[in-house]
């Protein structure tokens, strides 16, 4: 039976206007589910199950009518109707045609032997006379559904449903329903006010409907709108309350089956916000970051991940290029065949999923789309999230899902804006670098974790019976005959894959990102300009330099300028040394205050006077201009106004930093402005090529 109907096949069926136009309106008014009609004619078709319930049986039986009348055919629609009907029955119901078919069966036991006049003679005086067999005796009793009369067979009854059968089945010896759905005037104008997304209750939808109620039509009690509200599937009653993916979750689905595939065979990926607040990377402040995690749909297994300030194409490239690396620390991972993801801008950005120059396209990855508002499809990453990220949530102080208790996320939020007021700061929080350390913890405990979805192996610590892990699940298909390595990509492809980027300036050879300093001497040729740096948020011991025309210019690496100030043997001797004058010192000051508690004063001369102190006055008379000490204050900084003096002076100031001296503001910031500079440029280039030349 086809699904979609015109207005024009729905005319004369119960249940709708009898006009074409009519139907047109009355379809747009309570919101059917339309098409526009393919081929000749146009206009629109209407999907049966927005039709009212009568139309729908009408079409069922016309359907039904119209079957080809073959035998086999009208057997199979008998035996089908037979099974809905005696499904459908009540216990009620049941009990009597139970009752009804072992004494009908007795008739025809007997029919055989007396013929049916006789047969029903015997079956009625036996019930009459109580001769029956015992269990037919409480049969007689349940099969008359009559009340108020005595429950006993008569030569009409048995007589009568020897035709019912004849005519309709065994099924005709079930009784009828003494209810009936009867849909009242008044339901449309209910259904109407009661089926809104924003879920009023039936009070407040009979409000509603007094409102619109056409005149002459009787308003219903409460108890008559409930009646009829019960009588409703669940279904039913959410239609118009619930809508997309919240709809469907109340109907039927169809679970994916992965058992046929092999790893790297079909990927799922899906970005997430977690659900718990870490310190940012730049201002240190509380925020929720986006991580992004690949699944492998055979295993299980969360192949690669990534995580970022918000969600973006580059989190998804990085974890995209994170699930392709394979190392000795992660010794699982590749290119998937398929790559199935929701229609994000981080997943559909032209980086990723441009069809010639895009990430997938790079690797060799088919990438496709689900479908919008439809996330049950995308079933295994959906639940990924429950079971990692928001697992891994919880175990923090800063957790901020629906599951946290308001009043300890309010104190929680109080504390850490105070902390962050005081000192910029929060302990509370996690810095970047252990929010790394503790996804990547938890992505190690969910792949080394039992999986209910996985086949079940014996452990060989306990003995017993349990779930696979993916990590096993993945051992398992490489002990069985898959092999690896077809995925993998090479060092080069991997090295050239897309990775998260900031721009950056170069200074002294040096760039910095996330508080850290990357160096190499081969940045200096380029000192002053504009980078980019890659970075791995998994390897932070190296970042990739990319230059204005996106070239690799070279890797540098974390604090490689950094050495020892001093030689290690001098240090320690200089912090003896230094021991030894501050313990010196402190013996100067005890000697001092021994002299002062026995009365005598000793003081310095100075400019060799001696000044005399009169022991009678308890205060020293002394000329002050003979205790002044002129101060020697250092001459301020004066800066030359031709470019050859200006670079005289940063070399002065840069031997006097490598001497260790400590310069004033001023110094400091002529020096490092002058390294930006032209002169300083075409000095020091002229100033290497002499040296190199005397070499």
């Amino acid at each position: 039976m086809k699904n979609w109907f015109t207005a024009g096949e729905l005319t004369g069926l119960p249940g709708v206007p009898s006009t074409e136009s009519a139907i047109i309106r009355k379809a747009k008014k309570e919101h059917w589910f339309a098409r526009y009609r393919q081929g000749q004619g146009g206009g629109k078709e209407y999907h049966e199950t927005s039709l009212p319930v009568e139309t729908r049986a009408a079409l069922h039986f016309k359907h039904s009518a119209q079957l080809p009348a073959t035998k086999t055919d009208k057997e199979l629609v008998i035996k089908e109707q037979v099974d809905q009907k005696l499904t459908s029955l009540k216990g009620w119901q049941r009990e009597i045609f139970d009752a009804r078919v072992a004494l009908f069966r007795e008739f025809e036991r007997l029919q055989d032997q007396y013929g049916t006049n006789n047969a029903v003679d015997v079956m009625v005086d036996m019930a009459k006379r109580d001769a029956l067999p015992e269990h037919l005796k409480q049969c007689v009793l349940q099969a008359n559904a009559r009340k108020g009369e005595d429950r006993t067979l008569s030569r009409s009854l048995v007589l009568g449903w020897q035709r019912k059968v004849r005519r309709n089945g065994i099924t005709a010896l079930a009784p009828a329903a003494v209810e009936k759905m009867t849909i009242p005037e008044w339901a449309l104008a209910f259904m109407q006010c009661y089926q809104m997304p924003t879920n009023p209750t039936i009070p407040q939808a009979m409000e509603e409907m007094a409102k619109i109620l056409p005149e002459g039509m009787d308003m219903p009690s409460y108890n008559q709108v409930l009646r009829f509200h019960n009588k409703r599937s669940h279904l039913e009653r959410e239609k118009g309350r619930k809508t997309g993916s919240a709809y469907k979750a109340l109907k039927g689905y169809r679970k994916r089956d992965t058992s046929p595939f092999r790893p790297l065979d079909i990927g799922e990926c899906d970005g997430h916000s977690f659900k718990a607040k870490v310190s940012h990377p730049i201002h240190g402040k509380p925020f929720k970051p986006e991580v992004c995690a690949l699944l492998d749909a055979a295993t299980r297994a969360v192949v690669g991940w990534s995580a970022g300030l918000a969600e973006s194409a580059m989190t998804v490239a990085d974890a995209v290029r994170h699930a392709a690396t394979v190392t000795e620390i992660k010794p699982y991972g590749g290119v998937f065949n398929v790559l199935y993801t929701d229609g994000g801008s981080g997943n559909t950005a032209k980086i990723n999923a441009d069809e010639f120059t895009g990430l997938f396209a790079r690797i060799g990855t088919t990438h496709r789309t689900g479908i919008p508002g439809n996330p049950q499809a995308r079933g295994l990453i959906e639940r990924l999230n429950q079971s990692l990220w928001i697992r891994a949530a919880k175990q923090l102080q800063t957790f901020v899902g629906k599951d946290m208790d308001k009043l300890t996320e309010r104190n929680m939020y109080l504390l850490m804006d105070k902390d962050i007021k005081q000192t910029g700061k929060s302990d509370v929080l996690l810095s970047w670098p252990q929010f790394l350390e503790f996804c990547q913890d938890a992505v190690d405990s969910y792949n080394r974790r039992p999986h209910s979805s996985l086949p079940k192996l014996k452990d060989p610590e306990t003995g017993l019976a349990r779930h696979m892990s993916p990590l096993e699940c993945w051992a398992w298909h490489m002990a069985n005959g898959w092999k690896q390595e077809e995925h993998q990509l090479s060092e080069q492809e991997i090295e050239v894959l897309w990775r998260p980027r900031e721009k950056r300036v170069v200074v002294r050879s040096a760039v910095e990102i996330g508080n850290n300093t990357y160096f190499n001497k081969v940045l200096e040729h380029i000192e002053g300009e504009d980078v980019q740096v890659a970075y791995d948020i998994h390897d932070p011991e190296k970042v990739q330099i990319w230059d204005g025309q996106d070239r690799m210019v070279c890797y540098a690496f974390f604090e490689k300028n950094r050495t020892e100030y001093f030689p290690v043997a001098m240090v320690e001797k200089a912090a003896k040394e230094r021991a030894h004058r501050r313990r010196q010192i402190k013996l100067n000051n005890i000697a001092e205050i021994d002299a002062e508690e026995r009365g005598i004063i000793n003081l310095q001369p100075v400019r060799g006077e001696v000044i005399e102190l009169p022991t009678a006055l308890n205060r020293i008379k002394v000329d002050r201009a003979q205790l002044e000490v002129k101060m020697r204050q250092p001459k301020e900084l004066e800066i030359p106004h031709d470019d050859r003096g200006k670079y005289r002076l940063w070399q002065s100031l840069d031997e006097k930093m490598l001497r260790g001296e400590v310069l004033d503001e001023k110094a400091i910031r002529f020096y490092e402005a002058y390294r930006q500079t032209r002169s300083y440029r075409a000095f020091k280039g002229v100033e290497e090529r002499l040296g190199q030349q005397q070499g």
